[in-house]
C-alpha cells in the first residue's frame, strides 16, 4: 500500500460514514462529501482519480457535489483507488441506495427495451401476416397468423410485467417525463442543474411527440407498399 493509501485508509477510518447527511443534506451529499474528503487525504486530484475510475473529470466534481451519484461498479473502483473496502467507504443506509438505484435503472432500461421489442415484433407480425394472406394460400396464412399471434402474446407478458414495475418506480421517484427519466438513468438527482446539449433542451422536451411522428412515418412506408400491392 502506497503513503497515499495509507492516508486514505486513516482518513475513512476517522471519517464519520454520516458526514453531511442532514434533512438539507441527502445521501448524495454525504457519498460525495466522503470521496472528496477520501480523495484529499489520498493527495489525488479530481484528474487523478477519474483516471483511475476511468471516468471523466466532471463526472467527479457532479458526485463530489453531490449532484449525482457513482453506480456499484465507481464505486468499487474508488475503493480499490484509496486502498479501502465498500463498507468504509460507504455506510449500509447509502450502499443500499445505490444497490437499490441501480436495480431500478436496469428495471427502467429493460421495460424500455422491451418496449421497442415489443412494437417491433408486432410490426414485423404485421407485415409478414399481411403478405401471407396476399401471396400464400388461406390455411398457411392462417397458420402464420396463429403463430405470430401466439409469439406476440409471449412477448407481451414480460413487457407488462417489467412495465409494472417501470411504472411503480416511476411513481415512487416522481419521474414524469423523458426529461427526468433520462436525469434519473444519468444518475442526476431531481432539481439538479442538467447538460445544456441539443439532446436535453430540444429532443427529449419533445420525446412524445417527436416518437409519435417517427411511428407514423414508419408505418406509412411499411403499409403504404403493401396496400399497393394489394391494389394491384
Amino acid at each position: 500500500m502506497t503513503k497515499s493509501d495509507q492516508h486514505a485508509a486513516t482518513a475513512a477510518a476517522e471519517l464519520p460514514k454520516d458526514v453531511t447527511r442532514t434533512k438539507e443534506n441527502p445521501i448524495e451529499s454525504a457519498v460525495g462529501a466522503r470521496i472528496r474528503c477520501l480523495r484529499e487525504a489520498a493527495g489525488m486530484s479530481q484528474g487523478e482519480l477519474a483516471s483511475r475510475v476511468f471516468v471523466s473529470r466532471q463526472t467527479v466534481i457532479n458526485w463530489e457535489k453531490g449532484k449525482t451519484l457513482p453506480d456499484i461498479e465507481s464505486v468499487k473502483l474508488l475503493s480499490a483507488a484509496y486502498g479501502i473496502t465498500i463498507d468504509a467507504l460507504l455506510d449500509e443506509r447509502s450502499e443500499e441506495y445505490l444497490r437499490q438505484t441501480e436495480r431500478d435503472r436496469r428495471t427502467i432500461l429493460l421495460s424500455l427495451a422491451s418496449s421497442l421489442v415489443y412494437i417491433l415484433a408486432g410490426l414485423t407480425g404485421m407485415v409478414v401476416v399481411s403478405l401471407s394472406y396476399q401471396f400464400l394460400d388461406w390455411d398457411t396464412a392462417h397458420v402464420i397468423s396463429n403463430v405470430e399471434a401466439a409469439l406476440r402474446f409471449c412477448l407481451m407478458v414480460p413487457w407488462s410485467v417489467l412495465g409494472f414495475r417501470a411504472n411503480a418506480i416511476r411513481n415512487e421517484r416522481q419521474i414524469r417525463s423523458a426529461v427526468d427519466t433520462m436525469a434519473f438513468l444519468e444518475g442526476y438527482k431531481p432539481g439538479s442543474a442538467l447538460p445544456q446539449t441539443f439532446l436535453w433542451r430540444r429532443l427529449l422536451p419533445h420525446w412524445t411527440a417527436i416518437m409519435v411522428a417517427t411511428w407514423v412515418v414508419i408505418l406509412f412506408l411499411v403499409f403504404a407498399p403493401l396496400f399497393a400491392l394489394k391494389m394491384v
